[in-house]
Parts: C-alpha cells; structure tokens; sequence
C-alpha cells in the first residue's frame, strides 16, 4: 500500500519564480499549437529567439543565482539545474543557428522545457523549501519581488491564434 503526502505549500518566497514557470509552459504551448497550425519554421525560430532574449534567459541566471545562494555547491539538484538551463541554451542556439529549422529539434525545446519546469515546481522547489534556512529563502523572496517583472509576450504575429492557411 502506497502512503501518499501531502504536497507542500510553495513558499510565498517561490511565487514570483511559479509565475514565470506558468509563462514558459505557455510559450512550450504556443510552439506546440503553432506547429500545429502549419507555422512557418521561420517566424518559431524568431519566437525562439524573442522568448529566450526577453523572458528566459533572465529567469535562468535567477534561478543559478538563487540556488547558488540557497544550496552546497557540490548539491546535486544545483547540479541538474544548471546542467538542464545549460541544454535548453544549447537547443535555443541550435535553433537560431539554423538555416532550415528542423521540426524535431523545436519538437525537443518543447517538452524538454516543460519536463524541466514540472521538475523544478514538483522537485526543487519543494526541496529548496525544506533544505534553506527560513529567512534566506525570505531575503530572496524580496529580492525576486524587486527585481522580477511580469512577463509580457508582444510577439507578433500570434501564429499560435491561426489556422494553419494564414501563416
């Protein structure tokens, strides 16, 4: 017989960090539906590059700062964080890089973002939460208050709204 327990209550330290997360599983949406109206590779590739330079980027040095801040060096979440942020600017480089941008590779970026915000929310949140000191992780939460914006995405067009025959 299996216990379940109960999930733990973010921090409210972790709130700005959640929101973001909620914004980067809608871009993986906006990929997956544009790809599926039949969007050109082309503008996916502009929207790759307009996410990573105006949203993720920044919320990844954040989340590197943060955990460094919070956790060992030799921690293996640190570890896997870094290494996954790492792979997702590899994807995003491929992908500006190409000339012909290959579905499968977009195709990739897509779930393994997602994979890799389910695991920070179900994972190294909860960690962070058990394993900080209480008052660090309330210093970071006024420093991630200060120095996060809401995300905005005024990228144009908004292929992922149409049907495959306007793009």
């Amino acid at each position: 017989m299996t216990t379940l327990t109960k999930p733990l209550k973010r921090d409210k330290s972790l709130v700005p960090l959640s929101r973001e997360h909620h914004f980067g599983l809608l871009f993986c949406w906006k990929l997956k539906q544009g790809m599926a109206n039949g969007t050109s590779m082309e503008i996916i590739q502009k929207y790759v590059q307009y996410f990573w330079d105006t949203v993720l980027k920044a919320h990844c040095q954040e989340e590197e700062v943060i955990v460094k801040r919070l956790l060992q060096a030799d921690d293996l979440m640190s570890a896997r964080l870094h290494e996954e942020h790492q792979l997702l600017h590899a994807i995003v480089a491929l992908i500006g890089q190409q000339t012909n941008v290959n579905n499968a590779l977009v195709v990739t970026l897509q779930q393994d973002l997602t994979d890799h915000i389910r695991w920070e929310e179900r994972e190294l949140f909860p960690y962070l939460q058990i394993v900080s000191d209480p008052e660090e992780l309330a210093d970071i939460g006024k420093l991630l208050e200060h120095d996060l914006k809401n995300p905005v995405d005024e990228f144009q067009p908004a292929f992922w709204e149409k049907s495959a025959k306007a793009n």
